[in-house]
């Protein structure tokens, strides 16, 4: 008897191990990110250089907590028992997988153009763009449609109906977020806001615990694709709920839009296709020489685990393959510096070879930016 109850308290123990640890719901005081009132004496709460009162009587708002100390150099917080993801810190070489928006960040010399403009972080870009890139109107998204129109004045939120995170239907970005934050999302299956990717409610993918800080190539994000375009669990179909057009889904640009995708011209990047959907398949293309997993150029998986290193004909191209989703130090959000890239660039740097223009004379390196899928361009 003795003997089974030791049995039995060692498989309990197990699954406490193995599932209550992987909860990552918030953890600790309340008083870690909440406040009882919001003014104390007559005096509104003052959060860094924000001050209250705040939704849902958080010290700070969405950016209070996740950009606490914009000329700091953590970009994660401990609070409590807590880790708290920094979107908008001063820490060199350290941004996390969705970029930093102090690139945008007024106050900071901001470049518009490197990030999405979200309130209470940078204003509306100027000349303003009124519409999203791409923008379909009413598309399909989990839970109802996206917006039928978009107002000109406008400007993006983290969440709700004008943000990525949340439930998009609701457009109060905070009423949008509702209990995300204290779900057990141990299980990341989209069915709500807390059990989905990084709160981006309807699409699954496997998180890496630290946001892909110090990630390796076999410990990072794990993204979801899908080459058959009949789900909306896909990152890059969240992406496509404002830049439609640039996606193949029939639900958003559809074909016609991006070109035919498969064996034909395309007309703009298509995102959630293989590398053997290419025009003559994955062997002797361009592409073959992609086969170790890369940082600065991932893609997707249609079952993502987080720990994939070898890329093959069925790796899945997706919009983060080349963008930031917050902001990056370059245009367009995009993870290099397009506007530096050559293709068969000269060996010689600095010689001007008959026939062939400057832009040839720049030593390219195989393997970094664009030329990380497109290995032959390189050579």
């Amino acid at each position: 008897m003795k003997k089974n109850l030791i049995i039995s308290f060692i498989i309990l123990l197990s699954v406490f191990i193995a599932f209550g640890m992987s909860d990552a719901r918030v953890k600790g005081k309340c008083k870690d990110c909440h406040s009882m009132h919001y003014s104390h004496e007559g005096q509104e709460v003052t959060y860094g250089d924000r001050q209250g009162p705040f939704p849902v009587l958080t010290k700070g708002g969405c950016v209070g907590c996740h950009g606490q100390e914009p000329n700091g150099i953590q970009n994660i917080i401990s609070m409590g028992k807590a880790k708290v993801p920094q979107v908008l810190h001063n820490m060199k070489s350290a941004d996390l997988a969705g970029g930093n928006y102090y690139y945008v960040a007024d106050g900071f010399t901001p470049d518009y153009t490197k990030g999405h403009n979200v309130l209470d972080i940078s204003i509306r870009q100027n000349p303003p763009m009124d519409v999203p890139p791409g923008f379909i109107q009413a598309v399909p998204i989990t839970g109802g449609t996206g917006p039928s129109y978009w107002p000109s004045v406008q400007q993006l939120t983290c969440s709700g109906t004008w943000g990525c995170h949340g439930n998009r239907t609701v457009e109060d970005p905070y009423k949008s977020m509702h209990g995300a934050h204290h779900s057990d999302d141990s299980e990341i299956d989209g069915y709500t806001v807390g059990r989905s990717y990084r709160f981006l409610y309807g699409i699954t993918g496997k998180e890496h615990e630290d946001w892909e800080y110090l990630a390796t190539i076999d410990n990072h994000n794990g993204y979801k694709g899908n080459i058959s375009h009949d789900t909306m669990d896909t990152i890059s179909y969240l992406c496509g709920g404002c830049h439609a057009k640039f996606h193949p889904h029939p639900n958003l640009g559809g074909r016609a839009e991006v070109g035919q995708v498969y064996n034909s011209l395309w007309y703009r990047h298509p995102t959630d296709i293989a590398f053997d959907s290419v025009k003559g398949g994955f062997a002797d293309s361009e592409y073959q020489g992609y086969i170790t997993y890369s940082l600065e150029a991932p893609v997707a998986f249609t079952e993502p685990k987080g720990n994939e290193v070898i890329v093959d004909s069925t790796s899945i191209v997706m919009c983060l393959s080349c963008h930031r989703a917050h902001a990056s130090p370059f245009p367009s959000m995009l993870r290099w510096d397009y506007s530096d890239h050559r293709a068969h660039a000269s060996p010689f740097p600095g010689t001007l070879r008959q026939g062939h223009s400057e832009m040839d004379t720049r030593k390219v390196t195989s393997g970094k930016g664009c030329l990380t899928c497109h290995t032959k361009k390189g050579q």
